[in-house]
């Protein structure tokens, strides 16, 4: 399957959320092509709230030349990975950034139900607590862009890098790796929406259908058969 990867910054030899990443990709890319973006770099632009995209004019959205590359990936990938470490309890301000520019494809605007056939990993690790806020700060976007599947990777690294963790850390980490390699493939080859996702996307086809959300919205959702599928 093809995997697109975001990281939340350029650390690699340190890194755990890097190395964990790479732990899973091994398992699931053999011939198949991995989209790589390093934040902030391949997303500099933070939303100031303009609202073009909401309005339906994304393309003068001042981030609209590296959503471009971005959106690309994402359409070609089965498989969307996001590292992020805890920052202060949340997700880096970076990762956020990214998660601002879809905005407007969640299922309340504009979304691209194509991600329907698509499931998601966040892979999250912490020096102490926070993680569950962490991987709420992305669970959120993932479900409402109808991606179908999202899994979670958290692992406590306490004050350690990747280069010293001690073993048992890293045992747990590939156990947490192998696990959730094995479930992404048993749902690749069957892929079905969980509960949550399926709710929302009936819960929208009916607003938008009904004419109940923005005009541009509803009127997206019908031109693209939304309504009726």
């Amino acid at each position: 399957m093809n995997i697109t990867v975001f990281y939340a910054n350029k650390r690699k030899a340190k890194s755990s959320t890097y190395s964990i990443a790479q732990l899973l990709i091994s398992k699931l890319l053999s011939e198949d092509h991995l989209f790589e973006f390093y934040l902030p770099q391949d997303m500099p632009h933070i939303c100031t709230g303009c609202y073009a995209c909401l309005r339906g004019r994304e393309d003068r959205c001042g981030g609209y030349e590296y959503m471009k590359p971005i959106l690309a990936a994402m359409e070609q990938s089965e498989l969307i990975i996001f590292c992020s470490p805890t920052y202060v309890f949340h997700t880096p301000g970076q990762m956020k950034t990214l998660l601002d520019h879809f905005g407007y494809r969640w299922l309340i605007h504009r979304p691209d139900l194509s991600f329907m056939q698509k499931q998601a990993v966040i892979i999250n690790t912490a020096g102490g607590g926070g993680m569950k806020s962490t991987v709420r700060d992305i669970l959120d976007s993932t479900n409402y862009w109808g991606i179908a599947r999202t899994h979670v990777i958290s692992q406590s690294v306490w004050n350690y890098d990747w280069s010293n963790l001690p073993e048992h850390f890293r045992k747990a980490a590939s156990v947490k790796v192998d696990r959730t390699a094995q479930k992404i493939l048993q749902y690749h080859r069957h892929l079905t929406p969980s509960a949550k996702v399926k709710g929302l996307v009936f819960l929208y086809k009916w607003l938008h259908s009904h004419n109940k959300m923005a005009e541009v919205d509803d009127l997206y959702w019908k031109e693209m058969g939304y309504t009726e599928k």
